[in-house]
C-alpha cells in the first residue's frame, strides 16, 4: 500500500490537482494507516471507510469530467465527536449518549464538505467535551495522554490517520493535544468558527479549532469554515482570513517569561531555547507580564465555565447525575451552586481582562509561552494542566501551538504564539514563517 497518508493536506491537494492522486487512492491510504494504529492508539469512535470512498470518488469523477471544484476537493478530515457530521455517530465521549447520531452537519462540517472536503469519521473526545480523560492514546507513547478534550482529533493527526481535524477549546483543549501529539494546532478567536451543530460547553469560552500537519493546512481550512452564521449569535461577523498568506517574519514579540515559574524544569528548557533562536534572528522580543495575575484569570474562568457548563446540561444533569464521570459531575454541580453575583463578576473580570490585553498587544506582533506547562501524564490519570492555555482563552484572541521537538521518553514539545483579536491572517503567516525558517514542523511516530 502506498504512504500518501504522509501527505499533509496541501500536499494532498496540489498532488490531485497536478493528476499526481486520486481522492480515493488518498483516502484508502489513510484507511490503510488506520488499521495499523488505531489497534494501539484509539483514536477513531466511528470510521466512516465506505462513505469516504464513496465521496472520494465523487469527487475523482468530477475532476475526470472537468467539473468546477471546491477548494478543498477530496481532502480528508476528522471531527471531534461533539461535531454533528451527518448520519454517523454524536456520542460525546458518554455512555449517556450512545447509539446517538447526527441528523445534520454542524456548519463548519457542512461548509468542508461543500467545499469538496472527505469526512473520514468520528474522533474520541473526553466525555462532554471536559476533563475526564478518554481511551485515546498518545502516538508517540501509548502509555501516555493526547491530551484533552480533543484527544482522538490531536492522535489521529499526530499518528498519521488523518491530515486535519476539527477540535474544540473551552480552555485548552485543541493546543494542549496538538502539542502534546507533536503537530501544529490553532485556536481561532472567539466565534471565528460559528458553533451551530456542536455540543456546547461553555457560550462565553467554547472555540472551534483546527488540528493539521502544517500551518498551512490549518490557514486552508479556516478560511472554508469560519465566517458569520446567523444561527451563531457569538460568530464573528468580519469575512474569513484568506488562507495564501506569504510566510512573515515578525518584528517584536511579548514574551510571558513570568509564567515559567508555572513550568516543568524540561518546558522551561525548550522554551528558553526556542526564545533564544527567535532573538537570534534578529526579532525584537521583550519580557512583558499578564495585565490579570494566573490566580485571578483561572478563578473567573472556572467560576463562568462551570456555571455555562451547569445551564447547557441542566436536563442531563438531572436525569444523569450518578452517571456522569467525576470532573463533569463536580463542574456542574459547582455551577448549580455559584452565587449569580460570581457569575456576574467573574465575566466583568474576563472584560477588563479583554480590553487590557486587547491594549497590550497594539504594541507586539505576538505574545509567545509554552503550550503547556509539563508533558503529558499517564492516560489514565489526567489530560494535563492548563496553565499556558486559559489566558489566551479567556481572552478569545487567537492562538497556535508548533513543534518544537521531542524530548524525555520521545515525548513532543511545543511552542505557542497568541496574536490580536481577529489577527489569524498576521498569526498564522508569522506561523509559516517559524515553520519554515526553525524547521518546527510535525513529524511521524513509527508503528
Amino acid at each position: 500500500m502506498s504512504e500518501h497518508w504522509r501527505l499533509s493536506l496541501s500536499d494532498g491537494l496540489r498532488r490531485m490537482e497536478e493528476g499526481a492522486l486520486s481522492a480515493a487512492e488518498w483516502v484508502r491510504s489513510l484507511l490503510s494507516r488506520i488499521d495499523a494504529c488505531e489497534e494501539q492508539v484509539k483514536a477513531w469512535v466511528q470510521v466512516d471507510g465506505e462513505g469516504a470512498l464513496e465521496a472520494a470518488k465523487a469527487v475523482d469523477d468530477a475532476r475526470n469530467a472537468g467539473e468546477e471544484l471546491g477548494p478543498l476537493a477530496g481532502a480528508p478530515f476528522a471531527a471531534k465527536d461533539i461535531f454533528g457530521v451527518r448520519g454517523l455517530k454524536l456520542e460525546a465521549g458518554t455512555e449517556i449518549f450512545k447509539g446517538r447520531t447526527a441528523s445534520e452537519d454542524a456548519e463548519c462540517v457542512a461548509r468542508l464538505r461543500r467545499a469538496g472536503a472527505i469526512a473520514l469519521g468520528k474522533a474520541v473526545t473526553t466525555p462532554f467535551a471536559q476533563g475526564d480523560p478518554s481511551i485515546a492514546r498518545n502516538p508517540w507513547n501509548v502509555e501516555r495522554s493526547p491530551g484533552g478534550s480533543s484527544s482522538g482529533s490531536a492522535a489521529a493527526v499526530g499518528a498519521g490517520m488523518a491530515p486535519a481535524a476539527f477540535g474544540s477549546q473551552t480552555t485548552g483543549s485543541t493546543l494542549r493535544p496538538a502539542a502534546y501529539c507533536g503537530v501544529p494546532g490553532l485556536k481561532p478567536t472567539y466565534g471565528r468558527i460559528p458553533r451551530t451543530g456542536v455540543i456546547e460547553v461553555s457560550w462565553n469560552f467554547d472555540h472551534l479549532g483546527i488540528i493539521a500537519r502544517t500551518v498551512e493546512d490549518i490557514a486552508r481550512i479556516l478560511e472554508v469554515a469560519a465566517g458569520p452564521d446567523g444561527a451563531d449569535h457569538s460568530a464573528v461577523q468580519s469575512p474569513p482570513p484568506a488562507a495564501n498568506q506569504t510566510p512573515r517574519k515578525p518584528v517584536k514579540i511579548a514574551y510571558l517569561k513570568h509564567l515559567l515559574a508555572l513550568a516543568s524544569e524540561e518546558v522551561v528548557e525548550w522554551t528558553e531555547r526556542a526564545v533564544a533562536r527567535v532573538k537570534s534572528r534578529g526579532i525584537e522580543v521583550e519580557e512583558v507580564e499578564l495585565p490579570l495575575s494566573m490566580d485571578e484569570i483561572n478563578a473567573a474562568h472556572f467560576i463562568a465555565r462551570c456555571v455555562d457548563s451547569a445551564a447547557c446540561h441542566q436536563d442531563i444533569y438531572d436525569a444523569h447525575k450518578d452517571e456522569l464521570p467525576p470532573y463533569v459531575r463536580r463542574s456542574m454541580t459547582i455551577g448549580y451552586m455559584a452565587p449569580a453575583v460570581h457569575y456576574v463578576k467573574a465575566l466583568r473580570v474576563r472584560a477588563s481582562f479583554i480590553r487590557k490585553m486587547d491594549a497590550l498587544m497594539e504594541r507586539y506582533d505576538l505574545f509567545v509561552l509554552p503550550s503547556f506547562d509539563a508533558g503529558p501524564p499517564p492516560w489514565a490519570e489526567s489530560t494535563g494542566g492548563p496553565a499556558f492555555l486559559q489566558p489566551l482563552t479567556f481572552s478569545g484572541q487567537p492562538a497556535i501551538t508548533l513543534p518544537l521537538g521531542r524530548g524525555e521518553m520521545d515525548l513532543p514539545l511545543g511552542i505557542q504564539f497568541g496574536a490580536m483579536r481577529c489577527g489569524e491572517e498576521k498569526l498564522l503567516a508569522m506561523a509559516r514563517w517559524f515553520e519554515d525558517e526553525m524547521g518546527w514542523r510535525a513529524e511521524f511516530p513509527e508503528f
